[in-house]
């Protein structure tokens, strides 16, 4: 038998609760065990009796089903994945604590929780520390025990963020990658990715170390250390403002992420030779002119369109990039061709009458030159609203999947649930047409091989998780199907300007059960003091047409080939309305957000 000397800082071990005779061989199955944090462990308490100091302990090393679950205070044993990896990969490393029986049986007082994973995992032998029994009443030890415990659990100081990003720094050095550090450590590998990107940059380390960011904070902080400006910002929002810091973030990225497309796209264009432009003020009544706008020459027939090869002869032939932030990546920058003098280089307006350059009608209000100060004012809010609007998608999508795996609804949902299902609407109408897809990924439920919107013969696997959610999560089911509905309804171009009652009530709700919203989504929940109607659009924004919302060639042709005289509805820079633009712009987003199709954007982070 091994016996220890015990330093004098700790001459006293404390006293020991009862042997639970009503649990002997108590080992919960895995189904009642849940995830959890951790458990604490704390240097030992100082004993609450009196007696004898000890002067030896027992250190021996056993297989852990001969230990016998002693009373904990501890109600719920809680053994979460990454715990038990741990375990299973270095071992129980901090000895569990037992004493013995009146019949020999070693008894655990601390460490139940190794103990159990221990057994999950089937390793052969633990480590144990065998404390003698004081002698005392029942009542004594058990309040020793109570004592004891609680304080173990209670006054552990854990790793500090500073702390693991130091530790996570010297792994990197002495040769570990983020994969290999979550694999010894048994720590998520989104977790490690995280705390690598701050230890690899200074001004986030030395930022997290200041307290001036927390570790997630850091991590996206460590993202911009090559942009100062971002850098500045991001630490004022983390300091005044933290609520709104994912949503800053965001913002940053898309505008990062735009430049970087627009400038490969410019570069590519330039060694082909094409000149490319700045975005004219007006593309309708200006001299600059957009080649789907134009026929070759006065006498050609009115309808025919110039095409783009034809025209690369003419010296005012161009081009501008037009950014849309809703789509996948590779279809985000759409190029634009425009003749920049189109009049002053013989092109005619492709719907004006035959042998004319331009189109007119005492029937219409157009007006021609530069876009006045109020109407370039009225553009730059339309773009800037638009592209927040896309930022704030990619994070509400983010929050909405995190709430979606919520085991019970908050406590005023039943009602509101009620309340808008009984409303209606066209919302919710189109959510059941689509088959409820959004609301799938919303909850993380896969569709089935073999069921279709227009195929229902199958039951829904959606119908199939609330058959067998307790009362709460099926409400909490209900809930997101109603959400997913009326977030497929929102739209990227006038909800923030012109929101419905029920977009004006999502928005509210989401709000007030924890949703840090947007400047742009501000607007949509202020609007409630305001008359709110369907969505129509404005006279504002057909004025103000946004740079992310011009049409490509290719979305008008459609229009083109169907109505090539008809004369020319729109207003300002506005190409008439459905063309290039999702009607449910915001319902595309999310799709793509949380699908991962759209969107540079992390959902496990």
């Amino acid at each position: 038998m091994t016996t220890m000397e015990i330093p004098s800082a700790i001459d006293r071990i404390p006293s020991l609760g009862p042997i639970a005779d009503s649990q002997p061989d108590f080992v919960p199955e895995p189904d009642f065990l849940a995830d959890g944090p951790d458990t604490a462990e704390a240097d030992l308490a100082p004993d609450v009796l009196a007696g004898a100091p000890v002067t030896d302990i027992e250190v021996l090393e056993v297989a852990p089903k001969k230990l016998i679950i002693g009373a904990n205070a501890r109600r719920d044993v809680v053994l979460d994945p990454d715990f038990v990896r741990s375990i299973g990969r270095r071992g129980v490393r901090e000895p569990i604590r037992v004493y013995r029986d009146g019949n020999g049986a070693l008894v655990v007082h601390d460490g139940q929780r190794r103990t159990l994973a221990a057994l999950r995992k089937k390793l052969e032998l633990v480590r144990v520390i065998v404390e003698p029994r004081p002698e005392a009443d029942e009542s004594d030890l058990e309040r020793s025990r109570i004592v004891d415990q609680v304080v173990v659990n209670r006054h552990r100081l854990d790793i500090t963020s500073a702390d693991q990003v130091g530790a996570t720094q010297q792994l990197l050095e002495l040769g570990l990658d983020a994969r290999a550090i979550a694999r010894e450590c048994s720590i998520p590998i989104k977790e490690v990715e995280t705390t690598v990107r701050v230890a690899k940059s200074d001004l986030a380390r030395k930022a997290l170390d200041e307290g001036a960011l927390d570790l997630t904070q850091a991590a996206v902080v460590a993202e911009f250390a090559d942009d100062d400006e971002a850098v500045a910002s991001l630490t004022e929002y983390a300091a005044q403002r933290p609520e709104q810091f994912d949503h800053a973030a965001q913002r940053l990225r898309d505008r990062r992420e735009e430049t970087r497309l627009r400038q490969e796209a410019t570069d590519k264009l330039t060694a082909e030779g094409v000149t490319v432009v700045d975005r004219p003020d007006n593309l309708s009544f200006g001299k600059a002119r957009r080649l789907t706008d134009l026929r070759t020459a006065p006498n050609t027939k009115p309808g025919v369109k110039i095409s783009p090869t034809r025209h690369e002869s003419c010296s005012g032939h161009a081009v501008f990039l037009d950014y849309h932030g809703w789509k996948p990546v590779d279809e985000r920058v759409i190029i634009v061709h425009i003749c920049t003098d189109f009049a002053g280089h013989g092109h005619a307006e492709r719907n004006a009458l035959a042998g004319k350059t331009t189109f007119s009608s005492s029937t219409t209000s157009r007006v021609s030159g530069p876009m006045s100060d109020e109407e370039k004012a009225a553009r730059r809010t339309v773009i800037k609203n638009g592209k927040d609007w896309d930022s704030a998608v990619k994070v509400r999508a983010k929050w909405l999947k995190t709430f979606g795996a919520r085991k019970t609804a908050p406590k005023d949902a039943a009602s509101w649930i009620a309340q808008m299902w009984a409303e209606g609407g066209t919302d919710l109408r189109k959510a059941m047409e689509a088959d409820h897809e959004l609301a799938a990924t919303l909850l993380n439920i896969k569709p089935k091989t073999g069921r279709t919107r227009y195929n229902r013969k199958l039951t829904h696997p959606i119908a199939d998780a609330a058959a067998k959610a307790t009362p709460g999560r099926a409400t909490m089911i209900n809930l997101i199907l109603l959400l997913a509905a009326l977030e497929a309804g929102t739209d990227r171009r006038r909800t923030w300007d012109t929101p419905t009652a029920a977009q004006v009530a999502y928005l509210t709700k989401l709000k007030s059960w924890g949703y840090a919203l947007s400047p742009v989504e501000e607007l949509v929940v202020a609007s409630r003091d305001t008359a709110v109607t369907t969505p129509a659009t404005t006279a504002t924004a057909e004025t103000a047409e946004s740079d992310s919302e011009d049409d490509s060639e290719d979305d008008c042709e459609k229009s083109e080939e169907a109505d090539t005289l008809a004369e020319p509805t729109s207003i300002g820079d506005e190409e008439p309305a459905g063309q290039g633009e999702p009607t449910s712009g915001t319902a595309e987003s999310v799709g793509d957000v949380l699908t991962g199709t759209g969107h540079d954007v992390d959902l496990a982070a």
